[in-house]
């Protein structure tokens, strides 16, 4: 009668399990590494006017969280360029735009509060996670007049999205506070910008 070797059937199974282990923490840092990313970004006319639709992922690290729900105001951002492209040289920057905004934690009112910095306006939410998600999604944010771009060159728009560290208040900048990094923005979002035919 042939013996059978059980550990030769039990080493593949462990490997596997192994590998599916080592994915599934590289997949979490991945999104720890990640916490902000620009998933769309598009340009819709309106007449002659270029309106910007953004949306946004935002995966709030912990202490970012536990800073906002003690009431610190954490800056926030989206910063917007429309280039032009130079071969051999630079890229022209035709527009650059920063939209700014303070989240924070209102206990007297039990509501989070998203400020508009650009525009000084006030939202109240009832969530952290809501007011985040007010954040994270803009629609017909206006740029420029089409008709600034000169219909023999190449464009292109970029943008990316997260903390504005140059905004941090003072206590969010101290490293002994804080032992994080709060410099952290999304990569660069690009996509191709065209005239529409004439």
């Amino acid at each position: 009668m042939t013996a059978f070797n059980t550990h030769s059937y039990t080493r593949p199974v462990l490997v596997v399990l192994a590998l599916a282990m080592l994915m599934f923490v590289t997949a979490s840092l991945a999104e720890e590494d990640e916490p902000f990313v620009v998933k769309r970004a598009v340009f819709n006319l309106d007449e002659s006017m270029l309106m910007l639709d953004l949306e946004f992922d935002s995966h709030i690290p912990d202490f970012i969280a536990i800073a906002i729900d003690q009431g610190f105001a954490v800056p926030l951002m989206f910063e917007i360029e429309i280039r032009s492209e130079k071969p051999y040289w630079v890229d022209d920057k035709v527009v650059s735009l920063k939209q700014q905004y303070m989240l924070h934690y209102q206990p007297m009112l039990d509501s989070f509060v998203v400020l508009d910095v650009n525009t000084a306006e006030r939202h109240y939410f009832d969530e952290r996670k809501a007011a985040v998600q007010f954040i994270e999604l803009v629609y017909n944010y206006p740029m420029l007049d089409i008709n600034n771009l000169a219909a023999d060159k190449n464009y292109y728009a970029r943008v990316r999205f997260g903390i504005d560290s140059d905004e941090l208040p003072l206590p969010l900048q101290s490293s002994w506070f804080w032992d994080s990094d709060w410099d952290l923005q999304s990569e660069w979002y690009e996509w191709e910008v065209r005239r529409p035919a004439s």
